[in-house]
């Protein structure tokens, strides 16, 4: 399964606009001059590097749980807009896809910080990756990202990464995670109420399913081992 990886931009704008990728402190001030140019080397760096679906050393994502969260975003939408018909296909759609997604969960759980109910274990549905905090604009991780460019325009995205973590350039790589079983149970509940015509308690329902996504942020150096065991009920 491959990874889903994207940048996080509003992490990365907001260092590009503070200046922090180009003159980090008064000595580097002559390199604002062409700020759009090494500003756009820096956020192919990172953006690109985040493509690097076949790396080992990331986390792997769930593509039906993403595709279930979606469908149950869209579900809500339709309640709203007063198109029952529609939500309730969604609300199929993501009941097929949830129960597809916790058959996957054994193989691809995390141990969180939050811990999940008897039964149930947290599976990954999107991440991304960022520049850590407190990045500081220097001669030589400027040229760190320039090779770390060179290798992604040759596709070697693991190589990239491995560029950037010897520069001592910090890499978080945050993921959204779903309890599976929670879920799926919240999404069951949408479906029997939808049929009910209880459209304010389906929607109540597909909130919780929401609701129950958490984030969590690791460094790049300490990835969780995916696969834990599901504690049994």
């Amino acid at each position: 399964m491959n990874a889903r990886l994207k940048m996080t931009v509003t992490a990365l704008s907001a260092l590009l606009s503070a200046g922090a990728l180009v003159a980090a402190s008064p000595a580097l001030a002559a390199d604002a001059a062409k700020p759009a140019a090494t500003a756009a080397a820096k956020q192919d760096a990172v953006a690109a590097a985040s493509q690097k679906a076949k790396d080992d050393a990331m986390i792997k994502t769930v593509d039906e749980a993403y595709l279930a969260m979606r469908e149950v975003q869209a579900a809500r939408l339709a309640i709203f807009n007063g198109s029952p018909d529609q939500a309730q296909k969604f609300i199929s759609q993501a009941k097929a896809n949830m129960q597809l997604a916790q058959g996957k969960a054994k193989d691809f759980a995390i141990n969180t910080q939050k811990q999940a109910a008897s039964g149930d274990a947290y599976i990954p549905i999107d991440t991304s990756l960022a520049l850590s905090e407190g990045f500081k604009a220097t001669k030589e991780k400027q040229a760190a990202i320039d090779k770390a460019n060179q290798h992604l325009a040759k596709g070697e995205h693991k190589n990239a990464v491995e560029v950037l973590r010897l520069a001592n350039i910090d890499l978080t790589e945050s993921a959204a995670l779903i309890p599976a079983k929670a879920v799926l149970s919240h999404i069951n509940d949408a479906a029997t109420l939808i049929g009910e015509k209880k459209y304010y308690e389906a929607n109540l329902a597909l909130k919780a399913a929401e609701d129950a996504v958490i984030v969590e942020a690791y460094s790049v150096d300490a990835i969780p081992v995916q696969g834990q065991k599901v504690k049994a009920s």
